[in-house]
């Protein structure tokens, strides 16, 4: 189950009366949902448990401002969001700047260079990025779901993707000192493993 799946108007009322049983089914079909979102907002597996965990009761504890079943998705997506934007304000830290270019593997995956670019963004921009070329959420969307304007969603989306279409063309990175983008004169050393 993912966001769009509307929530039927009987769950919502026993939510309301604050029914155990339906808590846990709609934490149960709602929560593959909220934690991929989480996950890739965050970069995080714990961060995104954790917003998870405190979305849902969040979630809970204000559901009586919920007046229509079929928002539920859409208010729970944005009560997620601002967990990990939260979260991210409270403890992520930018990662290193200073890095040096590595050799570029033959078999690399694509992917694992666009993981590195997102987790490179800060937590606004990966999330608009996210939210609007992932999740599909138009720019008002964004913009309700983030307590932001329209042109403030248009401005960091084609930010975000022009930093990471920039990382995503240069070479990859390691952090500075290692020596994985070291040069090397002696061809025997960068052609044997380890050195050797």
């Amino acid at each position: 189950m993912d966001f769009s799946t509307p929530l039927d108007e009987i769950s919502l009322a026993a939510l309301k009366r604050d029914c155990r049983r339906t808590q846990e089914k709609v934490y149960r079909d709602y929560s593959r949902a909220a934690w991929n979102l989480a996950v890739r907002l965050s970069g995080s597996e714990a961060t995104a448990w954790d917003a998870v965990q405190n979305g849902f009761v969040k979630a809970f504890e204000k559901i009586a401002q919920l007046e229509r079943a079929d928002r539920f998705g859409a208010w729970l997506r944005r009560i997620v969001v601002n967990q990990v934007m939260d979260a991210g304000r409270r403890s992520m830290d930018p990662l290193p700047e200073h890095h040096e270019p590595v050799e570029a593997d033959p078999d690399h995956d694509g992917a694992l260079d666009l993981v590195r670019a997102l987790s490179r963004l800060d937590a606004q921009d990966r999330a608009v990025l996210w939210l609007h070329d992932v999740e599909g959420l138009t720019h008002a969307e964004i913009a309700e779901t983030l307590d932001q304007s329209v042109p403030w969603s248009k401005t960091r989306l084609s930010r975000a993707r022009a930093k990471a279409r920039q990382w995503l063309q240069a070479p990859m990175y390691a952090p500075a000192g290692s020596d994985a983008g070291t040069e090397s004169t002696n061809t025997t050393k960068r052609s044997m493993p380890h050195g050797r």
